[in-house]
């Protein structure tokens, strides 16, 4: 596999399971590696894995994974969104 694709696995797997790349929503606003674009796809993944199961969230939650609420990845993307505008 070629160093490009596996990038884009990579990049792929941390949109769709934030929770195994990253402790924290605010981690992913910190990380120097993403572009903005990238942070808000996967800040928005994780909120909508917050959401999906409400009552259970565990259930979209690796083992290893601390739980994230909702609220946390809100104030991430508000964050994200004012570095953009301040650039």
């Amino acid at each position: 596999m070629s160093a490009t694709a596996q990038r884009k696995e990579f990049e792929l797997d941390y949109l769709l399971h934030p929770a195994k790349a990253f402790r924290t929503p605010m981690d992913v606003v910190a990380d120097p590696n993403l572009s903005a674009q990238e942070k808000r796809a996967i800040l928005s993944s994780w909120a909508s894995d917050a959401c999906a199961v409400e009552a259970a969230p565990e259930l979209r939650q690796p083992p290893s994974a601390p739980i994230v609420r909702f609220d946390d990845v809100m104030d991430a993307l508000k964050l994200l969104d004012g570095e953009a505008t301040n650039k």
